[in-house]
């Protein structure tokens, strides 16, 4: 016959030993659960930042393209260009306006209109003449054309936000003859 001992049948864990294994267990699950997060933020932040990167280059390669073809500039402020360039049935009239209530760059041809980039927290249209010196009022005198502007994408509160500034290089207007 077996007979069961007093050490034996006092095996198991202590209500203290208990205690301590499930607040590690607790401290150990808070440690993951906040790497989690953290990476989680990382990521989406990273996202926020590559696509406002993306929207960036792709505004700045049809602004290069149009103000590289303009033959005139007829309006020239510091949240609007309006240029005429030549196309394969004559000119078009282009038109990028800034929308500070919105915080967008839209692109007007013709009748298609289309918001280049969005998400804008500010933008500014630099004008220059020929000598580099930088013009505030008449647009004649314009030979080339700078374009800066800062995005923002996520939330503060959530820690995804990512800011994003860009500035284009002066743009030549070459097809446009100067004032002499």
């Amino acid at each position: 016959m077996l007979r069961i001992s007093d050490h034996d049948s006092r095996r198991g864990f202590t209500l203290a030993e208990g205690m301590v294994a499930t607040s590690l267990l607790a401290i150990v699950l808070a440690g993951v659960l906040a790497a989690y997060l953290f990476v989680g933020r990382n990521l989406t932040r990273l996202v926020n930042l590559q696509q406002q990167e993306v929207q960036s280059r792709r505004a700045l390669r049809t602004f290069t393209q149009d103000v590289s073809a303009a033959i005139s500039l007829s309006t020239g402020t510091s949240s609007q260009l309006v240029l005429s360039k030549l196309t394969t049935t004559g000119t078009a009239t282009v038109t990028y306006a800034y929308s500070s209530t919105d915080g967008t760059l839209v692109r007007t041809e013709a009748a298609s209109t289309r918001t280049l980039v969005s998400g804008l927290t500010s933008l500014n249209f630099t004008y220059y003449t020929e000598t580099g010196v930088t013009v505030s009022g008449s647009t004649q005198s314009v030979k080339s054309v700078e374009l800066s502007f800062a995005s923002a994408a996520g939330t503060s509160t959530s820690g995804t936000r990512a800011s994003y500034t860009t500035v284009s290089p002066r743009v030549l207007l070459r097809n446009k003859t100067t004032l002499q």
